[in-house]
């Protein structure tokens, strides 16, 4: 057998192999290291923790990954979320910058509706007075983000538009609202 023949001093003098010793000890060098190669890489590849799949989504704005449990999950684009919760801070800032120049929270000159929607972020997008505070309004493609002369800020699936502060929407009240707002 090959491996009887093993010599221990020779696996931990591996330098000893390209001596020129003679070829039986340059290969059981190489299985002694191609042995230890795989004690290390099997338990590592049959791990319970790797996935067994990963599938590619159907759906672009929503993921799914099979693990050996076979638990799918689906949720929105983090991408979206982010983008939700850049937008609302970037308008909380826009409203503070238009307070502290003019004292007052700005009101939108119409009521929210998709129609009025772009329009209404006038007062903080124009350049007159100190402006401009926001440099466009949000998009609404995954999310809509309103606000009020209080200056409240709120958050509403795409399409969805109130005409007045809805608490259970608020930016600052509802840490996860981007993500129900998106999901």
């Amino acid at each position: 057998m090959v491996h009887e023949d093993l010599d221990l001093q020779a696996v931990a003098g591996v330098g000893r192999a390209a001596t020129g010793r003679g070829p039986r000890r340059g290969n059981r060098i190489g299985f002694a290291v191609g042995v230890i190669t795989l004690l290390a890489v099997v338990p590592a590849c049959s791990s319970p923790s790797t996935p067994a799949a990963v599938s590619t989504p159907t759906n672009p704005t929503t993921t799914s990954t099979s693990a050996p449990s076979s638990v799918s999950f689906q949720q929105g684009s983090a991408a979206e979320v982010a983008a939700c919760q850049s937008d609302a801070k970037t308008l909380e800032t826009a409203l503070a910058a238009y307070m502290a120049e003019k004292g007052a929270y700005p009101s939108p000159p119409s009521p929210w509706s998709a129609a009025n929607y772009a329009a209404n972020f006038t007062p903080l997008t124009s350049a007159g007075g100190g402006g401009p505070f926001l440099p466009q309004p949000p998009a609404t493609k995954f999310y809509v983000i309103e606000y009020d002369s209080s200056g409240h800020i709120w958050i509403a699936p795409p399409g969805s538009y109130g005409a007045t502060y809805n608490r259970g929407q608020d930016f600052d009240a509802q840490p996860d609202i981007c993500l129900a707002a998106v999901g």
